[in-house]
């Protein structure tokens, strides 16, 4: 299957042109009415890569993912909808790793509990119910996150952490956004930052802690760091 990268419909000209150069398949995000404004069109909020040319979405969503994706995607339509109150819009919010998967597990939705659950994967509770958001997922069994409850849970489970600083990241319309929010991996060993890293307090031990486990670093735009709801894609560990 081809590379797929899904990122927010709003995300800069820069970043967007970036994706497109590491010729994967970029489809925008669609932004929701049932979500608040800063979130509206985050991938993160609405679709999440199962594994294996799987994707789940919000219903709300289905439609305009139905078209884009390329043949050969399955997507599965979620059963929870979505709304604008903190925890109804953070069913389809969970970070995956190799053998398991962060999430606030009473509000996730279902499917995703299944589908992890059947493969065996682990379902890691946090208190965070923006799992996705707060983690930057580096590899299969390592994060980067600034969320106390996030990094409790991975390290019971033996999971590599860097905890940073919470903030300096850019989140419009919000005091802040968050690390996961501003990356994704767009390859297995390469990390897709949405702003350069030298605009972080944290952000030498952010390229030490990537460096030391065989991950490349791409920064897509110049300035801060910016939070655009994850770069979404087909990537498996």
């Amino acid at each position: 299957m081809d590379k797929i990268i899904i990122v927010d419909c709003s995300a800069d000209n820069e970043t967007i042109n970036e994706l497109e150069k590491t010729g994967a398949a970029v489809i925008p995000t669609v932004k929701l009415d049932c979500l608040y404004d800063a979130v509206a069109s985050h991938a993160d909020m609405q679709i999440h890569y199962l594994g294996g040319d799987r994707f789940i979405c919000a219903p709300e969503a289905y439609e305009h993912y139905k078209k884009l994706l390329p043949s050969g995607v399955e997507l599965i339509k979620g059963s929870a909808r979505l709304n604008s109150k903190y925890p109804d819009d953070i069913a389809y919010n969970a970070a995956a790793l190799k053998d398991c998967v962060i999430c606030k597990s009473r509000c996730t939705a279902i499917e995703i509990l299944e589908t992890y659950g059947s493969k065996g994967a682990d379902i890691l509770n946090a208190a965070q119910g923006y799992a996705k958001c707060s983690t930057c997922v580096v590899n299969g069994h390592a994060i980067i996150t600034a969320d106390s409850s996030i990094a409790s849970a991975a390290e019971k489970h033996g999971i590599d952490i860097l905890k940073i600083r919470e903030g300096h990241i850019e989140l419009r319309g919000m005091n802040y956004g968050f690390i996961g929010g501003a990356s994704g991996l767009i390859e297995r060993n390469v990390l897709a930052f949405n702003g350069e890293l030298s605009t972080h307090p944290d952000g030498d031990k952010i390229r030490s802690f990537c460096k030391n486990r065989g991950v490349e670093i791409v920064e897509l735009k110049k300035g801060i760091l910016t939070d655009i709801g994850s770069i979404i894609t087909n990537t498996d560990f």
